[in-house]
């Protein structure tokens, strides 16, 4: 046998408490009237009055809440729902009525306390119903307001969890569009010196390979530690080299306080791709080029520089920057910047920040 769960069990034990509360204060409210008029023995008879009375309301609220989830304002005409809640309080007095009067004759033989005298029930139905069209309207009401609530906070999550999965399919598409962009180009390259440098093919061959496979180790993982970034930088770097038969340099640098930092997944490649193609003139033999860490009032803050011939005022960003700059966006937003000029002793120097994120603890 199947046991309910505990979050199943907590609503109608809320229901159960707060009813019990709502029967011994006014229970509380009738006693006391009667003490106040002089009498004193009455306290059973309102003490089954009240329970019987509430509690059949509790029994009854089942047909409440069908009524105003079935007929809801929001889903039918308006005279659709009049006329269901008419029929709905019509048949709730009629019910909740009934329930007392039978109730508290069986209460009151059981205890030996007499025979119970409900009244005359010609008069006692519309009496009971005036309180009773108020109980239901008033509870219908809140049940509606209720759901219509629950309803516009499940549509707010959908609408929430739908932006989120958008965003992360659109942050895939530009790590997809990444790796093959650089890919592409290598194969081009180790393509047009194969027949002419074997040796030097193979060697761009062994380096991508090397390279390729440190990044599908990486793959599906949006974030890495900064050690695991650089590493697969450098590499690229060495895969350049040997490609455009360059020298070219890597300085890198991190402050120990950005050690443990974790960062998006090769985002510096594009930084270093433009650093190289617009750093290096046709007649220059070298590159040097220059990786800083920070760690800044709670962001990273990364330099990616170059002494090369430097980038031209507002020259248009390509795909790689602008792949970066959507990458931060739909990462981390409005707190996310990347900015591109011209370094203090020339070349170029882009500067990225966006928010510090430490290693997971192991």
């Amino acid at each position: 046998m199947k046991l309910p769960s505990r979050d199943r069990l907590v609503w109608p034990a809320v229901l159960l408490a707060g009813f019990t509360a709502l029967a011994l204060l006014m229970f509380g409210y009738h006693y006391l009237n009667d003490v106040a008029n002089g009498s004193t023995a009455t306290w059973p008879r309102r003490l089954v009055e009240e329970t019987t009375g509430v509690y059949s309301v509790l029994l009854l609220l089942p047909l409440i809440v069908w009524v105003a989830r079935r007929f809801r304002p929001t889903s039918n005409p308006w005279t659709v729902t009049a006329l269901a809640w008419i029929g709905g309080a019509i048949a709730y007095t009629a019910a909740h009525t009934t329930m007392m009067g039978l109730s508290r004759v069986a209460i009151f033989h059981v205890l030996g306390l007499g025979s119970y005298d409900y009244g005359i029930m010609l008069f006692r139905y519309p009496m009971e119903a005036s309180n009773d069209v108020v109980t239901f309207a008033t509870i219908a009401t809140i049940v509606t307001f209720w759901d219509r609530i629950e309803t516009s906070r499940r549509a707010e999550l959908e609408a929430a969890d739908l932006k989120a999965k958008l965003a992360e399919a659109k942050l895939e598409n530009l790590r997809l569009q990444l790796h093959p962009h650089f890919l592409f180009n290598t194969l081009n390259a180790i393509s047009n010196v194969m027949y002419e440098d074997v040796r030097k093919a193979d060697e761009m061959l062994a380096k991508l390979s090397d390279f390729m496979r440190l990044v599908l180790a990486s793959s599906g993982v949006e974030h890495v530690p900064i050690d695991q970034e650089l590493a697969i930088e450098q590499m690229y770097v060495e895969i350049m080299k040997t490609r455009l038969e360059r020298g070219l340099q890597l300085r890198i640098h991190v402050d120990e306080a950005a050690r443990d930092a974790q960062v998006p997944f090769m985002l510096l490649q594009p930084l270093l791709e433009n650093s190289i193609r617009h750093g290096l003139e046709a007649d220059r033999s070298a590159l040097a080029l220059g990786i800083d860490v920070a760690r800044r009032n709670g962001s990273v803050v990364i330099s990616v520089n170059d002494d090369g011939k430097g980038i031209a005022p507002h020259a248009a960003r390509g795909i790689g920057l602008s792949n970066v700059e959507s990458r931060l966006r739909y990462l981390y937003g409005d707190d996310a910047s990347l900015s591109i000029e011209r370094g203090a002793s020339g070349g170029t120097q882009a500067t990225l920040v966006f928010p510090y994120a430490g290693a997971s603890p192991q």
